[in-house]
């Protein structure tokens, strides 16, 4: 199995960083051209977030793991 702390740490860098830059574009008084362009940038951090979150979704434990049905017995203590 993959280790997803750095997956999940990315996912919420570029979801709070998109996030912080669309504000910031829309907030701030600044010349159309450049309010596209941040927007744009933005929305790609929030894209890529999306993505990533959506990979950590769908992954699996590997091609050849399958379920197992375990069977436990408990043993009394004197």
């Amino acid at each position: 199995m993959r280790d997803k702390s750095l997956g999940i740490f990315l996912v919420v860098l570029f979801g709070i960083s998109g996030i912080t830059v669309l504000m910031l574009a829309w907030v701030q008084p600044m010349p159309a051209s450049e309010r596209i362009l941040t927007t744009i940038i933005g929305s790609i951090g929030l894209f890529v977030a999306l993505v990533r979150a959506l990979r950590l979704k769908s992954l699996h434990a590997g091609a050849d793991a399958e379920q197992v049905s375990v069977e436990v017995e408990v043993k009394d203590k004197p």
